[in-house]
This record gives structure tokens, sequence and C-alpha cells, in this order.
């Protein structure tokens, strides 16, 4: 992914790329656990998300651990912002009337998806820091599930999540380098 195709991506919001949210809502009617699983993460930070493949979610001797993932969803969230008001897209709903988001617009852009980069750029940090830790693959389909269940709600196109996505990876050599003393802290509670 490139800059280039980032700031492509923002200018593709347009009323046929809101069809497939359609969709999405009709079949969020049906689907209970989605259901759950989009209000339970619009109301959270996502932290026990990221912590329950690796199985610490609800267990003591990894605050190292915890307080790297803290860093790195905080980090994300202003760096998303800026990109967010860089570019002033939309929500879908602003732009398709007739859609109806199952949670609350947030109050900013939706491009990118500031979910979408915090959770793929979490993702990117465990691959490094425990790269043969088999929850450090999860990750990658835990991020891609809060990306789609934003879709599913109504509050996101599908590009803004891929940019989120690309966005994390052009972002992760600056995380590492950012968290480099966490990073090693968190690696040293696993080994």
């Amino acid at each position: 992914a490139t800059r280039t195709e980032i700031d492509g991506k923002a200018r593709t919001n347009t009323p046929a790329s809101a069809d497939h949210l359609v969709e999405y809502e009709r079949r969020l009617r049906t689907d209970r656990l989605r259901r759950d699983e989009v209000v339970a993460q619009a109301t959270s930070n996502n932290i026990s998300e990221i912590l329950r493949p690796f199985g610490i979610e609800s267990s003591g001797g990894f605050e190292k651990t915890e307080a790297l993932i803290d860093a790195v969803l905080q980090i994300t969230e202003r760096v998303g912002y800026v990109y967010k008001w860089r570019y002033v897209r939309e929500r879908p709903s602003q732009l398709a009337p007739g859609l109806r988001p199952f949670i609350p617009d947030p109050p900013h852009p939706a491009f990118p998806s500031n979910h979408s980069f915090q959770l793929h750029s979490v993702a990117q940090v465990m691959a490094r820091v425990l790269p043969e830790h088999p929850a450090s693959s999860e990750l990658f389909f835990v991020a891609q599930r809060v990306a789609e269940n934003r879709e599913y709600a109504g509050v996101h196109y599908r590009s803004d999540s891929d940019a989120g996505r690309q966005l994390a990876e052009l972002f992760a050599p600056y995380l590492f380098y950012a968290c480099r003393h966490k990073m090693r802290a968190a690696q040293n509670e696993w080994f």
C-alpha cells in the first residue's frame, strides 16, 4: 500500500459504494452474534478482543504486554484522527440517507477507519513481539472482524476499513521504533 493508494480510496465515496452496507444492514437484523459484537466493540476500547486470543484477558502478570497494546492503541488513535481530518469523508448515512446505522455515527469523519487502523497496528506489533505465538496471527483476523463489524453497523465504507489496514502496514515501522522499549519489555514477560 502506498500513500497514493490511500489518497485514491478517500475519494471513492459514491452512493454505489454504500450498496453493500444496505445488505449488511439487512443481515444484521438476523445475526444476533454480530449485533452483540458490534455493540460491545462500539462501547469498549477493544483490549479484551486483543487479549482473548493470548488467553490473558483475565490473568495477571502481563502488565507490560497490556501497556504496549494500550500505547499502540493511543498512538494510532491520534494518528488516525490526523488522517480523518485531512480527508473529511462523510459517514455512509450522510451519503445514503436511507441507511440506518446500527450504532450512532461517531462525531468525526469516516476515512480511514480508526478501529481498523488501531487493531491492525496492534496485530503488526504483536506479530513482531511474539512471531511464533498462534495468537499473533489470530489478531489479524480479529482486526478484520472488528473492521467488518463497523461496516455492518453502517458507520464505515469497505474502503475506510481497507485504508485503516493499509495505513497500519505503512505506519508499522514507526510504531516499532516508537514502542521498541515497550515491545522488549512485553516480550520479556513471555520468555
